[in-house]
């Protein structure tokens, strides 16, 4: 009687895609190139709306950017939500940040963060008032007409409320996640380990700031946004959830529209003196809120 031989299977390998390097880069461009796409379109579908129904879509650029960043938002919620269903590095290190915090501690960090952007948002603009740049960028110059078109009310409520939201989701909850944890491969907890894991947040920090000023297309509100994207970072760092960055790109808006819609700031006239001693006021105002928020960090 023959023998047969039994030729064993091989164990077939199951790769971990997502951990591939050039799987991680896509899923850091994907969100980017959905917003981009999602808000532009609708922008276009409205703009249309708007025309058939005999409006100017230039006079209510603001209310058809609303509606636009409204729709887009459910769309960068999702990637938000599921980075943080998963058990990833930079959420492993957020999560407790958050957790630790009693609601006292994270109404007043949040109300320091909101006075921060307010302040330093402020200042920044001023001091790019006085370098001339504002009237070399025919882009920003265009940005700036549309941005306070279509009435304080979708002002307020777009450019103080859904646009912060929508890109502080974006920027920091969704591309600043994922490129931490596309630098820091697994938490370490020696110190070496930890001076490694700072460097790559602040690289991180810097390079999320970069994209959200680059996506601003002017050179204006790439320096303004992109320094203040970095401050944004830090404050999700603080707070352990997206929410500290949010209010602080509320704050820095607010005062944005406030100066140009109300009387409240009619004073600050360019080049007075009341000018140069307003923006060193908000500078230093802004650095005591950074201070206080870092030692209220301390008094957990």
């Amino acid at each position: 009687m023959l023998r047969t031989s039994v030729i064993p299977r091989k164990k077939k390998i199951k790769m971990n895609v997502s951990n591939r390097p050039l799987f991680q880069v896509w899923n850091l461009i994907l969100p980017l190139l959905v917003y981009f796409v999602i808000i532009n379109v609708s922008m276009s579908l409205f703009a249309m709306f708007a025309t058939f129904s005999g409006l100017d879509p230039q006079k209510q650029y603001m209310m058809l950017q609303t509606a636009a960043t409204a729709v887009t938002i459910p769309f960068i919620l999702r990637y938000y939500r599921e980075d943080k269903a998963r058990p990833t590095v930079f959420w492993k290190h957020m999560q407790p940040v958050m957790d630790q915090k009693s609601v006292r501690q994270r109404a007043v960090g949040g109300i320091l963060m909101f006075l921060a952007g307010a302040a330093l948002g402020t200042a920044l603009n001023n001091m790019i008032m006085l370098s001339g740049l504002q009237e070399i960028s025919q882009g920003y110059r265009e940005v700036h007409t549309y941005f306070f078109a279509g009435g304080i009310f979708f002002e307020l409520l777009g450019a103080c409320l859904l646009t912060p939201f929508l890109e502080e989701l974006l920027y920091r909850g969704v591309i600043y996640a994922r490129l931490c944890d596309l630098m820091i491969l697994e938490e370490e907890k020696t110190e070496r380990g930890g001076k490694r894991q700072r460097k790559s947040r602040i690289i991180a920090m810097a390079v999320s700031a970069f994209l959200f000023g680059a996506f601003h297309m002017n050179l204006v509100q790439f320096l303004y946004a992109g320094l203040l994207g970095v401050l944004f970072a830090w404050f999700m760092e603080e707070a352990g959830h997206f929410y500290g960055a949010f209010l602080a790109h509320m704050g820095a808006n607010l005062m944005a529209v406030l100066r140009t819609e109300t009387s409240l700031f009619s004073w600050m006239k360019p080049q007075s003196t009341a000018f140069y001693a307003a923006t060193a006021a908000c500078f230093a105002a802004g650095v005591l809120f950074l201070a206080a928020i870092a030692l209220f960090r301390e008094k957990k």
